[in-house]
């Protein structure tokens, strides 16, 4: 039992803080330190505030990481998405999913449709989401993890690779629709998705309806195995509409040039 409180010495202080890894106290130590001079909290009072500070920021320090390690080629949010405009999927089907219960029951999203409906917007909104709340999420084209994959194969840690991905709870999937894949890839998606299936959620992004994903893999019983795993618990999204991009531009003034010449 403390008996007497000894005078700190701020020297200690900040020394021991450090040894304990507390590196935020330690930085806003005046200002804390300010604050119970002129609220004269009580002992505990204080020391809840201080722990609860240092939490804030190792949470916000986790979250930071987490969005980083997501590799989302941009921030996109919900409440950025127009669903008036965009009035070809339900509004609340999209805020059920993101509750994020999807995540803890494996089961996978799927949006099609073709360029420019918003697609890839969900998918990615979906995924902050999932950050913010704690999970770990990675964000792929296609084009850039078949090069991670192919990448791998060379080096013999495909593997290793693949377990790494489906470290994560959420895995996005974007673009699938746009390449079609030789032998090699096709087997690398296929094994990811197999080893996904009721283990890791995937949402996977495609401008093409399931009957032309026979074009994409090297043959139809591959592409048949895959969307069987992906749509056994899954919910699907037909996007439909003009694109996004194309209205943004024809409602922006139009910019006159003047051609000089002489």
């Amino acid at each position: 039992m403390i008996r007497q409180i000894p005078t700190a010495d701020r020297k200690t202080l900040e020394q021991n803080l450090k040894r304990l890894r507390l590196p935020h106290i330690r930085n806003i130590l005046d200002d804390v330190n300010e604050l119970a001079l002129e609220e004269e909290p009580s002992y505990l009072d204080f020391l809840a505030y201080v722990v609860n500070k240092e939490v804030e920021h190792r949470d916000k320090t986790q979250q930071e990481k987490r969005m980083k390690r997501a590799c989302f080629p941009q921030i996109k949010t919900l409440e950025e998405f127009d669903f008036s405009f965009q009035n070809s999927i339900s509004q609340q089907s999209i805020y059920d999913l993101a509750t994020l219960q999807f995540i803890e029951a494996k089961e996978n999203i799927i949006f099609l449709g073709p360029p420019g409906v918003g697609k890839s917007h969900l998918a990615i909104a979906l995924g902050v989401k999932a950050v913010l709340k704690g999970y770990q999420v990675r964000f792929y084209t296609l084009t850039d993890l078949i090069a991670e994959l192919y990448a791998a194969l060379a080096d013999n840690s495909l593997d290793r690779k693949i377990n790494n991905i489906l470290k994560n709870d959420l895995i996005i999937l974007d673009e699938l629709g746009y390449v079609s894949m030789d032998e090699t890839a096709s087997d690398h998606i296929f094994q990811l998705v197999t080893k996904a299936y009721e283990n890791r959620s995937l949402i996977v992004t495609s401008n093409l309806d399931f009957g032309e994903w026979g074009t994409l893999f090297v043959n139809m019983s591959t592409a048949a195995a895959i969307l069987d795993r992906l749509l056994h618990h899954a919910h699907v999204f037909n996007l439909r509409g003009n694109s996004y991009r194309v209205r943004n531009r024809l409602i922006q003034p139009t910019t006159k040039i003047t051609v000089t010449t002489g």
